[in-house]
């Protein structure tokens, strides 16, 4: 029965997920620099610590944050995830709702038992950009009404590899190919002004590239009980390319709203171009008695000041320094739905209760402003099992969790007439663990 309630969950993930991966969005005005709000790259679980996984290292799932994990799988795990904001955005004048939602990834990783590692891929966005800015002003008894908008993203498909070196040590690498398209327009309006010409600069930019990441897990258990894990995880410097098309041209506006365009002022296809991404560190450690509890705290830092755009521009970008902090709880971390007594008792003792903590500087500057980033993460961990029956009476219990996570995140401010956001974003994980590939005694 398991097997088909296992089936029937990946494969509505996975439908879901391609049908959605190319209407992946955003609706930041922030996602209009660079390449767009970048997204997280952890599954469930981690956000709900404060968006942490270089130290994470688990028996029944692994962290994108550093492939070295992967060396501690025993079981196949499949990953998938989607995500729910509801928010405001605030200015000095004015407060405006939203509500966005999206998928965040999907995974599938298993043990290579002999070799003593852990191979894995994943699917997954890596930015997103969506904006829709309005500004209208009055030059000199002239109106003038300024328009930015942007829409698509980059994805990212990773595949990972985790092995140990040593008893207290392992290493791994992700392999990433990051590809996709943005398209920008701005334009110059005047409104009821059938003198003054409009102006309209639209660009389609298409983007792919090779990423490469580099992860050292040191790892180890006292006889006391205590697990202790220091991850360092490092992303190299990545350069993309692609082609641009270009079409800049004047127009005339009607009160219908419609354009009469004029004279062509610039056209450029598929012009040659390149976008550089920065190379970053994140450093972590995790303390911790198994899956009972844990505790864990970490440190990023993104080298966003060396950051190139298809001008060769850095957009004023400074460098990104974050940390988190994050703990969770687990009294009873094998639930056994066999044991008939006290059953809805133990269930609440197997479920994993989160709470996180993070706070960014941001990279992006804006009128001499950072964009600054906080967020209180809370989580809970939903149980289900498992139960493998073994030849000599023994069994196995594989438990898999249903992973519910909420973020109350603050970027921006309203100083200097720039733009708050605050949101919540809900977040729905399966973590799916089983022992897929078992080599058969009898055929």
């Amino acid at each position: 029965m398991l097997n088909k309630l296992r089936f029937c969950l990946i494969s509505a993930f996975t439908i879901l997920y391609l049908n959605a991966f190319s209407q992946q969005n955003t609706r930041s005005p922030y996602s209009l620099y660079g390449v767009g709000i970048l997204h997280y790259d952890g599954f469930a679980d981690n956000v709900s610590i404060g968006r942490n996984g270089s130290s994470y290292r688990f028996q029944s799932n692994y962290s994108l944050k550093n492939p070295s994990s992967l060396s501690a799988l025993k079981v196949t795990v499949f990953n998938a995830s989607a995500f729910v904001d509801i928010g405001k955005f605030k200015t000095n004048t004015i407060n405006s709702d939203f509500s966005n939602a999206g998928f965040n990834y999907i995974s599938l990783a298993a043990p290579v038992k002999k070799l003593k590692s852990g191979v894995g891929f994943a699917l997954l966005p890596f930015s997103d950009v969506g904006y829709n800015i309005i500004n209208s002003k009055d030059s000199a008894g002239i109106s003038i009404k300024n328009e930015y908008t942007g829409r698509g993203g980059l994805s990212r498909f990773c595949l990972g590899w985790g092995t140990s070196i040593f008893k207290y040590a392992s290493a791994g690498f992700n392999y990433s190919y990051i590809f996709g398209q943005v398209d920008e327009t701005q334009k110059r309006r005047y409104p009821g002004n059938r003198i003054m010409t409009s102006l309209s600069d639209n660009r389609n930019l298409y983007l792919r590239g090779n990423r490469l990441d580099l992860g050292l897990q040191f790892h180890i258990s006292r006889d006391s009980g205590f697990n202790h894990v220091l991850g360092i995880s490092y992303t190299g410097f990545t350069k993309l390319k692609g082609e641009q098309n270009r079409l800049v041209y004047t127009f005339t506006e009607l009160y219908t709203g419609s354009e009469i365009e004029w004279d062509t002022i610039l056209l450029e296809k598929e012009k040659k171009t390149n976008v550089s991404l920065p190379n970053s560190i994140n450093v972590s450690y995790t303390i911790g008695k198994g899956e009972k509890w844990q505790a864990s705290g970490a440190y990023f830092k993104n080298f966003w000041s060396k950051y190139k755009n298809v001008f060769g521009n850095n957009n004023q970008f400074t460098d990104e320094n974050s940390f988190s902090l994050g703990f969770f709880v687990c009294p009873k971390s094998f639930y056994d739905k066999s044991v008939k007594t006290e059953k809805i008792k133990n269930y609440f003792k197997s479920i994993r209760y989160s709470i996180g903590y993070y706070q960014s500087n941001g990279f992006i500057n804006i009128k001499e402003k950072n964009i600054r980033e906080t967020a209180l993460c809370i989580g809970l961990g939903l149980p289900f099992t498992q139960v493998h029956k073994h030849i000599d009476g023994s069994r196995t219990i594989v438990t898999s969790r249903i992973f519910l996570s909420g973020e109350f995140v603050k970027k921006g401010t309203t100083q200097n007439n720039l733009i708050e956001e605050n949101y919540f974003r809900f977040t729905l994980g399966l973590n799916l663990a089983d022992k897929w590939f078992n080599k058969r005694l009898y055929n």
